[in-house]
């Protein structure tokens, strides 16, 4: 800029601490089009929001005009004009610096601008440690948003796909998952793994005890160590979690005690991401055909092999898609 501008300042200083108006951020944004110096000017003054530390600014409350006031108390003893314009300028940016470690401060504070993502994309499972030291591990396919430090004295993530979570305990600080489709779950200090989809989040508890339902609902269940809740479609319940292999994507391991068939396939196909089907002729024999195995970090062929043996039945795969057949 060629003539110093406190305004513009003043809107760099609430941008970068993330408190202008829609108006402003209009205004903002057209002077950085006006000219490339401009851009420049606001880089290199994002460049000191950076690098300014954060431990040494009081929690208390700033003071733009009053900032301004005291740069200007500075700059005014009556000094050639082009020296005075030259103090001017880093006097206001010494202002500005003021100002956006204020703004550092309360952007840190600000636990919803300061959120994080995790993906687990490539075909494997991710596991992460949250800034309270809960742990998380996300099944493929999973994506988990959380923030650093507290929202409303609250630990709060936001989930896509499942997850198995331990939540470190913090009974003053209660941590919450909300799902696609709305429902929250509350815990306080325990493990449970979470499935959401676009119309249904399920919850099955390790450990502790957690709360199922829609924020502020006086519905919502409270699931004890080895219950199943379940939300979608309008509904609420909860039953026993009749499955030990709930959490199998994370352990690698699959147990089946005296199942029939026609129940360890659906299991399968869900642990292998594959579309397992029962030859219509061959789905009663397969619902009465029952087996007890356990399989360790096997390939699906591996498993379906051993099972083959077991039972007697033929398979034929053509890409992800398996048909078992007499």
């Amino acid at each position: 800029m060629d003539q110093f501008d406190t305004y513009i300042y003043e809107l760099i200083a609430r941008h970068l601490s993330g408190q202008t108006t829609a108006e402003e951020e209009v205004a903002l944004q057209d002077w950085l089009k006006a000219a490339p110096e401009n851009q420049t000017e606001f880089d290199a003054l994002s460049k000191i929001w950076e690098d300014s530390p954060l431990a040494a600014v009081p929690a208390r409350t700033y003071d733009v005009a009053a900032a301004w006031e005291k740069t200007d108390r500075v700059v005014r003893p009556a000094v050639p004009s082009r020296i005075r314009s030259l103090y001017a300028k880093y006097a206001a940016a010494a202002a500005v610096l003021i100002l956006l470690t204020a703004g550092a401060w309360w952007l840190e504070t600000r636990s919803s601008l300061k959120k994080h993502e995790l993906a687990a994309n490539d075909g494997k499972i991710k596991s992460l440690e949250l800034p309270d030291h809960s742990t998380v591990t996300l099944r493929q396919g999973a994506r988990i948003r959380y923030v650093n430090g507290y929202h409303h004295n609250q630990r709060i993530v936001e989930l896509e796909g499942e997850a198995f979570f331990d939540i470190a305990n913090d009974p003053d600080h209660p941590f919450l998952v909300r799902t696609p489709n709305k429902s929250i779950i509350e815990v306080l200090g325990t493990s449970f793994t979470v499935q959401t989809g676009a119309d249904s989040t399920a919850v099955t508890v390790a450990s502790g005890s957690v709360k199922l339902g829609l924020e502020n609902d006086t519905t919502a269940i409270v699931l004890a160590s080895g219950q199943r809740g379940v939300w979608g479609n309008g509904q609420l319940y909860a039953q026993n979690n009749n499955n030990p292999n709930y959490i199998a994507w994370k352990t690698g391991i699959l147990q089946f005690n005296d199942l029939p068939l026609v129940d360890i396939l659906p299991q399968l196909a869900d642990f292998y991401a594959k579309d397992i089907r029962i030859d219509e002729k061959y789905r009663e024999t397969a619902s009465q055909q029952k087996a007890t195995i356990t399989f360790r970090d096997q390939s699906c062929d591996e498993v379906l092999h051993e099972l083959q043996l077991l039972l007697g039945f033929n398979y034929k795969q053509t890409g992800d898609t398996i048909v078992i057949s007499q």
